[in-house]
């Protein structure tokens, strides 16, 4: 049972606390603007140094900042490539830094096992029957470089009343489950 004494024991749950609101903040944002914003991730970033830097002293700072690093890292090219926004980078990295790497780099995989399928039911639900053939084409001639996920979504806004694909939804719901089942990575 999670109680204060808990909490001042142990207190990543602070952050783990911290990075549900936020990303259930984030996830609310992206379903109704279609974008996850500075104001919320930046802060979140800083808060997390400061936790940790609190609670740790300069180790805390330290891991908190690499941790950040690697939560940009992890989503820097799919963002570069436009399959991913800065918004969701951003959000990764706010998850890094309040949370740590274990955390952040749990998320990560959780997102990326949810957002596939998702992705997947986003394609088939908006094109039917021509989803993987779609899909297919896409790969195969590499037109997929020229047309992101968030032109796409942008388009589905103005021209019609199509699913978008919003991985705001897979990060809450990823940040949820690491928060049961975290991995524990050794270097």
């Amino acid at each position: 049972m999670l109680n204060l004494e808990t909490l001042t024991e142990k207190p990543e749950y602070i952050a783990q606390i911290i990075a549900v609101i936020i990303t259930f903040i984030a996830m609310l944002t992206d379903m109704l603007k279609g974008k996850i914003y500075n104001w919320l991730t930046f802060p979140m970033i800083l808060t997390g140094w400061i936790l940790n830097l609190i609670f740790f002293g300069l180790s805390g700072f330290a891991y908190s900042f690499a941790a950040t690093l690697i939560g940009i890292a992890l989503y820097f090219v799919p963002a570069a490539l436009g399959i991913v926004g800065m918004g969701d980078v951003k959000l990764m990295a706010a998850i890094g830094s309040l949370c740590g790497t274990n955390f952040v780099v749990s998320v990560f995989l959780y997102t990326s096992a949810l957002g596939i399928p998702h992705a997947l039911i986003v394609q088939i639900i908006n094109y039917r029957r021509n989803a993987f053939s779609m899909l297919i084409t896409s790969f195969s001639t590499k037109s997929f470089l020229d047309k992101s996920i968030q032109k796409e979504n942008l388009c589905l806004n103005q021209k019609n009343k199509k699913v978008r694909f919003l991985l705001g939804v897979d990060i809450f719901l990823a940040t949820v489950i690491a928060i049961f089942y975290c991995f524990e990575l050794s270097f």
